[in-house]
């Protein structure tokens, strides 16, 4: 398996759609739960109440090419499940239509329990990865936002012998959970980025937005679209870091109000970087950030919005060394790395930053 199928994989995502419905003073009204994925804890889907059930034709009728919709509830019990045009929000985009039922063995039969979500992840990788990157034309960015995922039938639906399962993309939250997004995903900037002021929690080769109040890794200080500067073909890692060096570095400054002010917090301006994979599949969106790297490698934690009081693995920024007002340029090959040797216009030398060992990139 190469590296973009796995990651592909690592980010396959299994939704689990129950569809409920009441009968309450002869009006019928729906309702579903869904299973976030990967880790999440999985919402039970709620009980049957009052009524009989209804079954959902315009879940069962979607096929490729179509989108889907629904409106979470508080409680975990969504409402308003229908087919809307691609171009309007949407929760899902439906590549293929499968039929479990037609499963070369007997797992899916007559008296057969809905698949558990390992089960779910399993189903993905078999029979939605494939369609899915067909539907998208190979359009798919194994680090961006989308992320291949199944939708099964209600339990009641189930029960009495559905078997249709719906594979598509959606756009998950830092929980799991889905987002509305607009548009076809293949004709969408697919990357995963994150808004100004954001903080970013980075678990492995994972990142999720958090509150600042919370440990995170990076603050954003800057969104830049790399398609401004090189409109046409893949730019190369190099290219991409000579750019966002100079821009991430003034970003870092504007934000914390001057270079001074940006060498006294000891933080150190990042980016992140698309490979070409991304860049063929639509993504053009990168973060600039302030990070700050551990002598030994690797993110410090910091607990704070670095505009104001914040902490670097529980204690107040150092106060930084003396130094000159003009700092030495710094080659492309520290670009991009926490505290590397000076950039052109920001972040202090090597010899002078307290943390002056790079931490890696996401």
């Amino acid at each position: 398996m190469t590296t973009s199928e796995a990651k592909t994989r690592r980010r396959a995502r299994s939704i689990t759609v129950a569809l409920f419905a009441a009968l309450c003073g002869g009006v019928s009204a729906a309702a579903f739960a869904f299973v976030a994925p990967e880790g999440s804890t999985p919402l039970v889907p709620a009980d049957e109440k009052q009524g009989q059930h209804v079954s959902n034709t315009t879940f069962t009728e979607a096929s490729n090419g179509d989108c889907v919709n629904w409106k979470p509830g508080k409680d975990g019990v969504n409402s308003g499940f229908a087919t809307v045009d691609c171009e309007q929000p949407h929760r899902f985009e439906v590549s293929s239509r499968e039929d479990l039922g037609q499963y070369p063995t007997s797992e899916f039969g007559p008296s057969a329990k809905q698949p558990d979500l390992k089960r779910q992840e399993e189903l993905t990788n078999e029979l939605c990865t494939g369609p899915t990157m067909q539907y998208l034309e190979g359009k798919l960015d194994p680090e961006g936002r989308y992320s291949i995922s199944p939708i099964l039938p209600p339990q009641s639906a189930w029960n009495d012998g559905d078997r249709t399962m719906l594979c598509g993309v959606m756009v998950p939250d830092a929980t799991g959970r889905t987002t509305e997004t607009t548009g076809f995903a293949a004709k969408q900037d697919q990357s995963r980025y994150f808004e100004k002021d954001r903080c970013v929690r980075a678990d492995g080769d994972l990142t999720n937005e958090v509150p600042c109040e919370e440990p995170h890794a990076w603050q954003v200080t800057s969104v830049v679209n790399l398609g401004e500067e090189f409109p046409g073909a893949w730019p190369d890692t190099k290219k991409q870091n000579e750019f966002l060096n100079k821009v991430c570095t003034k970003a870092a400054q504007d934000y914390l109000g001057g270079d001074d002010a940006l060498y006294n917090s000891t933080l150190t301006p990042f980016w992140t970087t698309l490979q070409r994979q991304s860049w063929d599949a639509g993504s053009r969106t990168v973060n600039c950030a302030l990070t700050f790297g551990r002598p030994g490698g690797g993110f410090a934690t910091l607990v704070g919005d670095v505009r104001s009081e914040f902490t670097i693995d529980g204690h107040p920024p150092k106060t930084p060394p003396k130094r000159n007002p003009l700092r030495r340029d710094a080659g492309p090959e520290n670009a991009g790395n926490p505290g590397a040797d000076a950039t052109p216009e920001g972040g202090a030398p090597a010899a002078e930053a307290p943390n002056a060992n790079p931490a890696p990139a996401p």
